[in-house]
This record gives C-alpha cells, sequence and structure tokens, in this order.
C-alpha cells in the first residue's frame, strides 16, 4: 500500500512513492498535536491562573501598583500558581511556535524545496524539542534560568547539558524504552554525523559553510544551490530514515508537557500513543516485531472482520497504517475496505498503556 489516504495524491508528486506513507505518519503526528493544542486553547489552560487572580483581587478588594499577574503571583505567595502561570504560557507558544515551523517544513519537502525545508526544519527539532523537553526534564531549572538574563541562561546548553535534558525527559514519555536520548543528540546536533541533520541544516542555512568534515562546501560549489531538483537521495538516505523516529519523540515529549498543565483523559493519551507506535512498527520496524498489531488483535478479535464478505481479518504490515491512522480494515479476500471505529472500540476496552512515568 502506497499511501492511506491522508494526503491528497497530487501533494505527494515530488515525493518517491515509497516514501508517500512515511511523509503521510509525518504529517499525521503535527496534525495530532496541532489538534491538542487547539483544544487546550479553547479550553484557556493558559489563563485559569489570570482569572484566578483577578477574582481574587476584586473579592478582597486589594489593590496593587499595577495590574502585574506576575507580581501579584509572587505577593500571594503560592509557588503553584506561579509555576503554571509561567509554563502554560512557555508551553503553549513554544508548542506553537513549533507546529508552524514543522507545518512549513513538510509542506516543502512535498514541493522538493529542500534548502527551504530543512532550513525549517532546524529550529523545532534543535530548539523547541530542547526547550520542552527542558521543561520535562527539570522545570525548576529551566524557570530559574528563565526570570533572569535568560538570554545567556537559556542558551548556556553544552553537549552534556542537552545529553543531561534528553536522557531525563526520555524517562518520563510514556514508552520511554523506545527512545534513545544519545542516539536523538546524534540526529539533531552532532557534526559528525555523515547523514545528521546538524551539518545538512548548516548547509541549506549558509551559501558557503566550512566547520566540520561534513559540512565544508566543496570546490565548484555553492550549498544546495546547484542541487539536483529530481534527485531523491535526501527522501530516502536523510530525511525519512531519520524523521519519524524524532517525530515520534517530540510527540510525546508534547504531549507529557501538556498533561503536565492539565491532566490530559487516559483515553486521549493511550490511543494517540498506541496508534502512532502502531503505524510506526510498521512502517520502519522488522515484521517480526509488530507488537502492536498483535496487541489490538488480542483485544479487538471480536470486532476485526470484514463486513462485507465476513472473514476474519489480520493487521497486517503493509495494511497496518491504514487501520491506525484512518482507522480502516482492508481485506485482501474480496479487496474492499471496512470502516473501523477504533478510537471508540479503544475506550470501550482495557487496551492501555502501563504508563512507567518516573
Amino acid at each position: 500500500m502506497k499511501k492511506i489516504g491522508y494526503i491528497e495524491e497530487e501533494r505527494l508528486a515530488f515525493i518517491p512513492k515509497s516514501l508517500w506513507l512515511s511523509h503521510e505518519f509525518c504529517f499525521y503526528l503535527h496534525d495530532q498535536l496541532a489538534n491538542l493544542l487547539i483544544q487546550y486553547e479553547n479550553n484557556g489552560v493558559q489563563d485559569t491562573v489570570v482569572k484566578s487572580i483577578i477574582n481574587f483581587v476584586s473579592k478582597n478588594n486589594l489593590e496593587f501598583e499595577e495590574l502585574n499577574i506576575v507580581n501579584i503571583i509572587k505577593k500571594i505567595g503560592n509557588n503553584e500558581p506561579y509555576k503554571h502561570h509561567i509554563l502554560s504560557h512557555v508551553i503553549m507558544a513554544l508548542a506553537s511556535d513549533m507546529l508552524h515551523f514543522l507545518y512549513e517544513s513538510l509542506k516543502c519537502f512535498e514541493k522538493h524545496k529542500l534548502s527551504v525545508a530543512f532550513s525549517l526544519l532546524r529550529k523545532p527539532l534543535k530548539e523547541h524539542l530542547l526547550f520542552l523537553s527542558w521543561v520535562l526534564a527539570d522545570e525548576d531549572d529551566f524557570l530559574n534560568r528563565f526570570e533572569k538574563n535568560n538570554y545567556k541562561t537559556l542558551s548556556d546548553t553544552n553537549k552534556e547539558k542537552q545529553l543531561y535534558i534528553l536522557k531525563e525527559a526520555a524517562k518520563k514519555v510514556a514508552i520511554p524504552e523506545m527512545f534513545d536520548y544519545e542516539l536523538i543528540w546524534n540526529i539533531i546536533y552532532s557534526k559528525n554525523q555523515k547523514n545528521g541533520f546538524e551539518p545538512t541544516w548548516q548547509r541549506a542555512t549558509h551559501l558557503v559553510t566550512y566547520m566540520g568534515k561534513y559540512q565544508k562546501t566543496e570546490d565548484y560549489n555553492i550549498n544546495f544551490i546547484f542541487e539536483n531538483t529530481i534527485t531523491d537521495g535526501y527522501y530516502h538516505e536523510f530525511v525519512y530514515s531519520k524523521l519519524p523516529y524524532i517525530l515520534m519523540f517530540l510527540t510525546q515529549i508534547t504531549l507529557e508537557c501538556f498533561n503536565r498543565l492539565h491532566p490530559l483523559h487516559n483515553k486521549t493519551i493511550d490511543h494517540l500513543i498506541l496508534t502512532t507506535l502502531g503505524c510506526y512498527e510498521s512502517l520502519y520496524l522488522d515484521g517480526r516485531k509488530q507488537s502492536i498489531a498483535r496487541l489490538f488483535k488480542k483485544t479487538l478479535k471480536d470486532f476485526i472482520k470484514c463486513i462485507h464478505c465476513g472473514v476474519d481479518l489480520q493487521i497486517k504490515k503493509k495494511h497496518a497504517p491504514l487501520f491506525f491512522l484512518a482507522e480502516r480494515l482492508y481485506c485482501e479476500h474480496c479487496n474492499l475496505i471496512t470502516e473501523f471505529p477504533l478510537y471508540w472500540l479503544m475506550s470501550q476496552t482495557n487496551l492501555t498503556i502501563n504508563r512507567k512515568i518516573s
């Protein structure tokens, strides 16, 4: 199966057909986070403390020199509302800005605008992801640095600090064993990885580069401007061999940051993580490691049938993305597709994640 129909085929024309599903998967991860962000914004999560403080000031006829919410919270002396107020605005704004850049980058990959796509990808993966991971790993350290001279304190992140942040944040996601923090650092930050992001970002952003073995501009060349417009090498060897893994990590980090502000419904977390992990397994792991597909088949075996011919269906590797992302079952017996209410059925079962949050 080359695609599941999540993205219109005309948008995929410049992406190699063998990678259409990978691109759809990346966009799906973006869209799920964007939908959650919209829900949080609509619910006013970031404004709860402000509303409470205004009510408190009014009710008690208190007078302040000016309505500076941060100063008021500090005078009241309750640390938790202060943390919530600051972190809610930081997390929501970081997530929003990050998703804007990711969206435009993915759209540029669709148009084969590689230099622009890589330049846009740099900020969300190298900076937004680190800051969100920092909040999750050590929110007190982040807050202390954010409060004063943050132009220095938040930019003081050497390799050891970055590794510490990624390591501690990875412990707090729903499936920590999936993520190797050192591998993630190498993909994003290392200048010595031939197909790592950092050398490519530098070359995409600057016409001439000279630092590092993989960043030097070749003789008779200027970075990216002479690239063959029909080459697929970057897609096969670089983008879709690494980006889905990083976006899976980014998704779980952002989920936990949202959850820190206001608890998500467990079924929402279960659905998003299990379906994306099931799709990831089917696209990038050996067929014998399809543990999520087997879990769904075992739990929902009475429902995984073709409504057209009645046969029991398997969640096969090549059709798993259709099941997990589009909630459809493909029947190889009659070659028809069955709509499948996956989210609703999950909510009615004990299909859940044994979360190992430290």
